[in-house]
Parts: C-alpha cells; sequence; structure tokens
C-alpha cells in the first residue's frame, strides 16, 4: 500500500473533530444475537472502529464520498475509489480501506 501524503493542518483539524449530527455517516454492524445494528458515525476515528468489527456494513462509495465531501480528504477518498475498483474480494477491500482510514489517522495524530 502506498503511503498518503502529509495532511494539511485544516484536514488534520476535520478528521480529529466529530461532525454534526446532519453531516453523520450511516452504516449497520451485524450481531450474532442482536442482528443489524444502526450506527451514526461522527467521526473517521468511529469508522475505523467499525471496520475493526466482526461484520461491518457500510457503504464504501458514500464513505468516499463522506471523506471527501465533508472530511475534505480528497486524497484518502480517491484512495477508497481504487481500492473499490479492484478485483478483490469485499473481506480484502474492507481490510485495505481500514489499512488507509489507520494509516490517515496515525499521520494526523503525529502532526498534533
Amino acid at each position: 500500500m502506498k503511503n498518503l501524503s502529509t495532511p494539511s493542518k485544516k484536514i488534520i483539524s476535520l478528521i480529529l473533530q466529530e461532525v454534526d449530527f446532519e453531516d453523520r455517516l450511516i452504516a449497520h454492524s451485524l450481531h450474532v444475537r442482536a442482528g443489524v445494528k444502526r450506527l451514526s458515525l461522527y467521526s473517521l476515528e468511529e469508522v475505523f472502529a467499525l471496520l475493526h468489527t466482526p461484520h461491518p456494513q457500510i457503504d464504501f462509495n458514500r464513505l468516499a464520498v463522506w471523506i471527501r465531501d465533508v472530511i475534505e480528504d480528497e486524497e484518502l477518498a480517491e484512495r477508497i475509489k481504487a481500492v473499490l475498483t479492484q478485483e478483490a474480494n469485499d473481506h480484502d477491500k474492507t481490510l485495505q480501506i481500514r489499512g488507509l482510514v489507520g494509516l490517515r489517522l496515525v499521520q494526523c495524530k503525529q502532526e498534533v
């Protein structure tokens, strides 16, 4: 996986804060006993946590749009879109996207 460039201070600020209610991202998580649970995600850190659960249910195209439009991280959004075009199974795509999101979070926390 190719590294992401160092984010600007503005992008770091947007990534490390929570978004407003109207800008939240809706996703789901599948639980063995409880079934599907609807989640409201307010930060990239919450997205990363969801991607670590056994059965995350998230629309990666919508995630890319959310990252581009709300978080304003064009590079991360484009990298996620590139993963989606690969000839890989959903599990592998999820792992790659989780890695990209985690890498961006680490970059931002190191710059603070």
